[in-house]
């Protein structure tokens, strides 16, 4: 008896369709300070990415999820992990954050 054994593509199995959905976002607020200037940028409930705020030195992760910091602004050089539920780290000047 020969075995034939079908490949269906995960969109149809059942005839139900399943939409691809992004990575979920981190929840909770993460702030990120320059004390130079005194600005900050609040994400709040931020989706997985890359984000550019303006030159920042201190993180607070109010998140569920670490975070890291990069000196470059593409979330590439000088990474530092900031944990979840972390208060003010100072994490010298950085130009980029990635949530995962």
């Amino acid at each position: 008896m020969d075995k034939k054994i079908v490949v269906l593509p995960a969109a149809v199995i059942g005839g139900t369709r399943f939409a691809v959905t992004p990575a979920h976002a981190a929840s909770g607020q993460l702030t990120v300070t320059n004390g130079v200037t005194g600005q900050s940028t609040t994400y709040r409930d931020p989706a997985p990415g890359c984000y550019r705020p303006r030159t920042f030195d201190t993180v607070i992760n109010r998140t569920d999820r670490a975070v890291t910091v990069f000196a470059d602004e593409n979330c590439r050089l000088g990474a530092k992990t900031i944990q979840p539920g972390s208060d003010a780290v100072n994490v010298g000047d950085r130009l980029s954050i990635a949530i995962n």
